[in-house]
């Protein structure tokens, strides 16, 4: 039976899914068209129209159905899209972030680990911050006008008078007590010759004490006409027309000055290192070198001394020989370990 043909009685393909036929399909169809038993060309026969999708290339004819279109929007924004630059922004910023807080991370690890080592520096820092601070404020307080010098206090004295030693420091009030020199004090204090050796001492806030020791008289010195009262160092204390009551008469070598004479200086020697029940009895002493020092005592006995050595061991024989041979009138002790008397 004959397909009907004619336009009215076809049904075109809906647009939607067009179909077509492959051009292989049509070999085969034309093949099998020819190989039928007559071998005769059928008669003509009106060919279907083929209904063309509209829109579509002679690729995708080819290819295939035609896909439907893809109507959502691309998920890559393009170029000059303005959601680009917006989402490069927010990546950097997410980006500082991240690097922010790894930063913050080392650093609270760095200083976990560095704690102990900044307490330590801390702990010296304020240690020397507190030494400065407290010699910062002494040095404030002791240059100050509440440390300076205002009373003078003087000890020791017996023959010099303390007045005249506090008006030759005179000078020296309203010093900061730092800056008074033992200096200035030996300069002030030259000119008393009765001055042996003096120390200072500074009692804060305001006071300085001046401590003397006194040249002590040793004896007496004929210079020409005039008795000089001297001590062990043959410095001159006092001197007069007659010699002072209770001072031995030394005698020293023709020509020479009691601070340069050997004779003296052992004479010297001799007389201080006797026990005071001795000294105080010698009347007189000389010496022409330092090995032949003698004396006499009173009621014109005679010690013969020699040299300074051996100073314990003459005196004790001395002693000796004073007790168990009162009524001898010349003592030989100048060789300690054989002393003689006559």
């Amino acid at each position: 039976m004959r397909r009907p043909s004619g336009p009215a009685q076809r049904t075109p393909p809906p647009p939607s899914a067009p179909t077509r036929r492959e051009p292989q399909q049509q070999a085969s169809v034309t093949a099998r068209g020819a190989g039928t038993r007559d071998s005769q060309p059928r008669e003509s026969e009106p060919r279907e129209p083929i209904a063309r999708p509209v829109g579509l290339s002679t690729s995708e004819r080819l290819d295939g159905p035609a896909r439907p279109q893809d109507t959502r929007p691309s998920e890559r924004p393009e170029a000059d899209s303005p959601a680009a630059p917006a989402s490069r922004f927010a990546s950097w910023r997410e980006l500082r972030r991240a690097v922010a807080a790894r930063r913050r991370i080392e650093r609270e690890e760095a200083r976990r680990f560095t704690a102990r080592t900044r307490r330590r520096r801390q702990i010296q820092l304020g240690i020397a911050g507190f030494v400065v601070l407290v010699l910062g404020g002494a040095v404030v307080t002791a240059y100050s006008p509440v440390m300076s010098l205002r009373h003078i206090e003087v000890v020791g004295t017996h023959n010099v008078k303390a007045a005249e030693v506090q008006k030759a420091l005179a000078g020296e009030l309203g010093t900061p007590l730092p800056l008074v020199r033992s200096a200035d004090v030996a300069h002030a204090l030259d000119d008393f010759r009765l001055i042996e050796s003096y120390s200072t001492q500074l009692e804060p806030p305001s006071t300085l004490v001046v401590r003397i020791t006194e040249r002590t008289p040793l004896g007496v010195v004929k210079q020409g006409s005039s008795y000089e009262v001297v001590d062990q160092a043959g410095v001159v204390l006092s001197a007069g027309a007659t010699p002072a009551a209770g001072l031995p008469i030394i005698t020293v070598p023709k020509g020479e000055q009691p601070e340069k004479s050997t004779g003296f200086a052992a004479t010297a020697a001799v007389i201080a290192a006797l026990p005071s029940t001795v000294r105080t009895s010698v009347t007189g002493a000389s010496a022409t070198g330092a090995n032949d020092v003698t004396f006499t005592l009173k009621g014109g006995k005679r010690v013969i001394w020699g040299g300074t050595g051996d100073m314990d061991l003459k005196t004790a024989d001395l002693q000796a020989l004073l007790k168990g041979a009162a009524g001898a009138s010349v003592y030989d002790v100048s060789s300690p370990r054989a002393p003689i008397t006559r």
